[in-house]
């Protein structure tokens, strides 16, 4: 896929963004509705949209899947080391690097990242990717939870059973099963299953444009580290993931789904467990709308490096 066509889907759900933004601003949309909504995506649509494709993919690649699970893992543990290293040569505050190694661990997959995959590489994709980022639910609830616990001087309640068993993992759990067992259906059942997540990307943007009319875009844009920070997550970090697949000869696809993964935004689910521990949101804030808006562009440009060697 091009990276003007690339560009054209990025404006496509970037213009959602902007009317979310807008109906916050006049009234319709607020933060209570803005909460509910985020709820719905991450509880229902999100986790059914991973389901449906699992009813509909191909049962060809069944035993690479458990190695996609596994790879995330490892991802992801290397993704913290990846953030300490960061933090430190880019001299971000020592009293917020937690906040800036924490953000670069986590992207914003299940809003942004499922549309973008959906409408690059098909539905199947959002199954691929739910299947490497299964490790996200896992780290957002022990990494982060500690790291910032431990910033903000709280023990906090660290995992816990019912913070672990979401909807969303519940979900990726099920399907999992359903691909591995062979269970397929394309009838009445699938249909709605479907329907009902397909809603993801509008619905998504809807919600990240209220977000983020809720906070002053003219402080978070003119924050220097903003911008250095969404050099590391939305270029560097995306790069190396492209260089180690191409260097372990990761096939094309899983390639592209990796890459583009650890190119979204900073996921909003950071500031939840941020401010759920008692550490102060503001960084997070800033840096959710500046790698946001920068996105647009970053993404596209992703693609368009890859087509190049892919």
């Amino acid at each position: 896929m091009s990276g003007g066509v690339v560009l054209g889907i990025m404006v496509k759900l970037f213009s959602i963004l902007i009317l979310g933004f807008v109906l916050n601003k006049v009234g319709i949309l607020d933060e209570h509705t803005g909460k509910k909504l985020s709820g719905l995506v991450a509880k229902v649509t999100a986790p059914l949209l991973v389901v449906s494709a699992a009813l509909s993919s191909s049962a060809e690649n069944r035993g690479s899947v458990v190695l996609l699970v596994g790879a995330g893992f490892i991802m992801y543990t290397a993704f913290i080391f990846f953030g300490r290293l960061m933090a430190f040569l880019f001299r971000f505050p020592k009293d917020s690097r937690p906040i800036y190694e924490c953000m670069l661990v986590f992207s914003n997959n299940a809003f942004m990242g499922y549309p973008v995959f959906q409408m690059l590489f098909g539905t199947e994709a959002v199954f691929y990717a739910s299947m490497i980022n299964f490790a996200f639910n896992i780290y957002i609830y022990t990494y982060a939870v500690g790291r910032f616990s431990l910033l903000s001087g709280e023990k906090g309640e660290g995992l816990t059973f019912k913070k672990l068993f979401t909807p969303g993992l519940v979900m990726t759990v099920l399907a999992f099963i359903i691909y591995v067992s062979g269970i397929r259906s394309q009838g009445i059942v699938y249909e709605t299953i479907y329907m009902v997540g397909n809603t993801t990307s509008p619905l998504s943007m809807l919600v990240l444009g209220s977000t983020l009319a809720l906070y002053p875009l003219k402080k978070s844009l003119t924050d220097i580290n903003s911008y250095k920070f969404s050099l590391i997550r939305l270029i560097i970090l995306p790069v190396i993931s492209f260089g180690v697949c191409r260097l372990l000869n990761v096939p094309p696809m899983y390639t592209g789904i990796i890459t583009v993964s650890n190119g979204m935004p900073v996921a909003a689910l950071v500031l939840m467990v941020a401010n759920d521990c008692k550490a102060e949101p503001e960084i997070i804030i800033k840096n959710i709308v500046v790698t946001t808006a920068l996105s647009v562009v970053t993404i596209p440009i992703l693609v368009s490096f890859m087509g190049r060697f892919l």
